[in-house]
């Protein structure tokens, strides 16, 4: 073995590795003496780290671009720290209905594949819309799947606006619904409901329906009023892919 210092070499040595078999070990003498392990181990180790590396800025731009998709969903600022798991359930009831929308959420993956969706009914303060925020924040956070959220007086109000308007139209506000690949549609039968309206949420809930896109259909009606205000033949159709979770309890307001 002749000492050298070229290119910071001392010495040169034979070595062996147990996976890779032999090879020359090198003395260095860069910042201290260390003799180099095998090299193709020490590409394994570089590789690693590298794909650690690229793997970690997919997962950073996955997590940024499901933020940005959950604020840009059109959520109330008050629901914003709503989720699945933060919602509190107490009873039979209250815990059944917990449990049926984070078994949706469970599936998610492929609901957004079947279009199957669901409708949150029952009486006020009992949680409907924490849950199905907590589904958009499932679906934009995790999944990083675009979703969003209105009410239905809110896109009627959005509509009627759009008449008088010089960049909407009410084809465009459709258009944008029926394109998100989750929607939760809250406060459906508030108001007697003119026929435009009810034709606007035909044209919406159908449509999406012949794409297969999910919608989660928030009412405070039960059955039979939710049946004679959309028309029973609205309602048997959704009930094909949209299953009932009934909320028919009295109001936690402030609880959930």
């Amino acid at each position: 073995m002749t000492e050298t210092s070229i290119m910071g070499v001392l010495e040169t040595r034979a070595a062996h590795c147990d996976q890779h078999g032999d090879y020359e070990s090198l003395l260095l003498n860069v910042g201290g003496k260390r003799w180099t392990g095998c090299p193709q181990c020490s590409q394994a180790a570089i590789d690693r780290a590298e794909a650690e590396r690229e793997q970690n800025q997919v997962v950073d731009l996955r997590s940024q671009r499901g933020q940005a998709m959950f604020e840009q969903s059109g959520i109330p600022a008050r629901l914003r720290e709503a989720t699945l798991k933060n919602y509190v359930s107490a009873g039979d009831s209250q815990q059944r209905a917990h449990k049926q929308v984070c078994e949706y959420a469970r599936h998610l993956p492929e609901r957004l594949g079947d279009g199957n969706g669901l409708i949150l009914m029952g009486n006020m303060g009992t949680g409907k819309t924490h849950l199905a925020v907590g589904l958009i924040r499932h679906c934009t956070r995790n999944l990083a799947v675009a979703a969003k959220y209105t009410t239905a007086p809110a896109l009627f109000s959005r509509i009627r606006a759009s008449y008088n308007s010089h960049t909407e139209t009410e084809a465009k506000i459709l258009a944008e619904l029926i394109a998100a690949p989750l929607l939760v549609l809250d406060e459906i039968g508030v108001g007697k409901g003119s026929d435009n309206e009810l034709n606007v949420t035909y044209s919406l809930l159908g449509q999406r329906y012949d794409e297969r896109r999910p919608t989660i259909v928030i009412t405070n009606l039960m059955s039979e009023e939710f049946k004679a205000w959309l028309g029973e033949r609205v309602v048997d159709r959704m009930r094909e892919t949209n299953p009932v979770v009934l909320f028919d309890w009295e109001s936690h307001r402030g609880r959930s």
